[in-house]
């Protein structure tokens, strides 16, 4: 199953009850990103892909190739389009949720310098793991943080949590985070299956491993708890198919000075 795909054809069935002009590609920005919120975190090498309709849906991936590749969106609905790269697919099927009335549990704004709301931001998403171990009975426990954040592996540490990371960035496999190891992308799977909770970011829909790491924690109970910017306006439907808790950041991001929201969405 491509969970992608599926979001896509019931987002275009929805899309019914909305206007046709909601769904028009207006804008599309590619940025290169090199960032350190505070002198103790990673520092970030990725590239994000936004895709605007009435709002915007995002995209990280390590490599993205020419906006060039995207100009025949420009104008176009993004319900209609094909697409050669998956970055694309993933921005413009955000782009399309955007348009969507949501319904989170809880709504929250900072305004404040990058480096205040990469703090909150780590909060709210710990928070949101030491809720889902609570209601699994669990006290203490071991929890995976896939695609690293050096603050939200400290802050669940300083809590009495048992962390262990994995990470795409062959920079990051193999070393340690204040005695807290980090392993390669391919022991996600395995370690999903073995901890009581999986913290993830986002961008586990633009690798395609999404299904990998929902069915392994389908298979041991695992909590699962994503942070998004990747596919922000997706989180909703994320609940749906079986992650505990969906913390969503829509455009513009905590990287950015200013106010911030998030949306927290918790499964029934």
């Amino acid at each position: 199953m491509d969970y992608l795909r599926d979001l896509r054809q019931k987002g275009i069935d929805r899309s019914r009850d909305y206007p046709d002009e909601s769904f028009r590609v207006r804008g599309l920005w590619r940025t290169d990103l090199l960032f350190q919120p505070n002198p103790v975190e990673r520092t970030f090498k990725y590239v994000y892909l936004l895709v605007q309709t009435v709002g915007e849906g995002a995209c990280y991936c390590s490599t993205i190739p020419s906006l060039e590749e995207g100009y025949y969106l420009l104008g176009h609905d993004c319900r209609e389009a094909e697409f050669k790269y998956r970055c694309f697919e993933v921005a413009t099927v955000d782009a399309m949720y955007s348009a969507f009335e949501k319904h989170p549990d809880e709504s929250l704004t900072m305004t404040g310098t990058s480096a205040e709301k990469a703090l909150w931001r780590s909060r709210i998403i710990v928070d949101e793991v030491m809720r889902q171990l609570e209601l699994a009975g669990v006290d203490g426990g071991s929890v995976v943080n896939v695609g690293v954040i050096g603050n939200i592996m400290r802050m669940l540490s300083d809590r009495g949590i048992d962390v262990v990371g994995t990470d795409e960035d062959p920079l990051l496999a193999g070393a340690e985070l204040k005695e807290m190891a980090i392993h390669g992308e391919d022991r996600t799977v395995e370690l999903v299956e073995r901890c009581d909770a999986a913290v993830m970011t986002g961008m586990i829909i633009s690798t395609d491993t999404m299904e990998d790491i929902l069915d392994a924690a389908r298979r041991t109970g695992t909590k699962l708890i994503m942070f998004c910017e990747t596919g922000a306006n997706l989180c909703e439907e994320y609940v749906k198919l079986g992650v505990d808790s969906a913390v969503a950041e829509p455009f513009p991001f905590y990287i950015f000075g200013g106010t911030t929201r998030i949306d927290v969405y918790r499964r029934k």
